[in-house]
């Protein structure tokens, strides 16, 4: 059965974010998240270990070669849902990280990130670019929840144009942050949206932190593209760093390299769609 209904691709084509229920099982999230807590050696159930000493002050969890977050790129309802956005299966998924994002304190404070974009604006027309969020833990909008411009897609051309010469773009959206929506949902709802709609995450006013991994998929390269492939396969090997940076760190130094699918080989590249 299709993931998205007539109704659910209407609201897709006018607001430029969907969200898929259920997109993985709850003992997914489960593992994953545990993945994340223990990745930064904190404790679930203890809100005094959440707030590490600075520096640290990101949300971003730099975890991405973990089991617990391939089961989640290579479950197939996952696949699907990028597939029907794309109109192809023969997609290449993203080693993107997790974040969790604890509820704000007097000595923490929510830094970011807000409203943004994570592609060139130089590149114009608009072209189909999508991402994802998946929560691993039940999130309400107060919670630190994702939060997007609903339309903003469809007139970010014409916004770029409006704008002085010498304006930034990103520095200007942010004046737009009060138009921003949140965008709750349960453990194991995927949130995906298109890359021109400005996004970011929000302050925690809730009693739990948001925890989150970040998944994409994009069309696989028609001819195979076998520079990248390559590194895409050590990166999973070896344990890289992933969003490009490809270095040895945590990960790498410790745990094992994930087990793949029929399907998260073909994800991965280790083995082609053609095949």
């Amino acid at each position: 059965m299709p993931i998205f209904d007539a109704e659910a691709l209407e609201f897709w084509e006018e607001n430029g974010y969907v969200v898929v229920p259920e997109a993985v099982p709850l003992e997914n999230c489960r593992a994953a998240e545990q993945a994340v807590w223990d990745f930064l050696e904190m404790e679930r159930d203890s809100p005094d270990s959440w707030y590490p000493a600075p520096p640290r002050r990101s949300i971003m969890v730099e975890i991405y070669q973990h089991q617990a977050l391939w089961d989640n790129r290579q479950y197939p309802r996952v696949h699907e849902a990028f597939s029907e956005i794309w109109g192809t299966d023969k997609l290449w998924v993203s080693f993107d990280r997790a974040s969790m994002n604890p509820p704000e304190r007097p000595e923490w404070q929510f830094t970011g990130p807000y409203l943004h974009w994570d592609m060139s604006l130089d590149n114009m027309p608009v072209r189909l670019r999508v991402q994802g969020v998946l929560y691993l833990a039940d999130t309400p909008g107060n919670q630190g929840a994702f939060t997007c411009i609903p339309g903003f897609h469809r007139k970010l051309e014409a916004w770029l144009k409006s704008l002085p010469p010498d304006a930034d773009p990103g520095q200007v959206v942010r004046k737009y942050q009060a138009e921003a929506v949140p965008v709750a949902g349960k453990a194991g709802d995927l949130v995906i949206w298109h890359s021109a709609l400005p996004h970011g995450s929000s302050p925690n006013s809730a009693e739990r932190p948001r925890m989150a991994q970040y998944i994409t998929m994009s069309p696989a390269p028609t001819n195979g593209n076998p520079e990248a492939r390559e590194r895409r396969i050590s990166g999973w090997r070896e344990r890289l760093t992933g969003l490009g940076k490809e270095q040895k760190e945590k990960e790498h130094r410790h745990g094992k390299t994930a087990e793949l699918t029929p399907l998260g080989k073909k994800l991965l590249g280790l083995e082609s769609w053609d095949a």
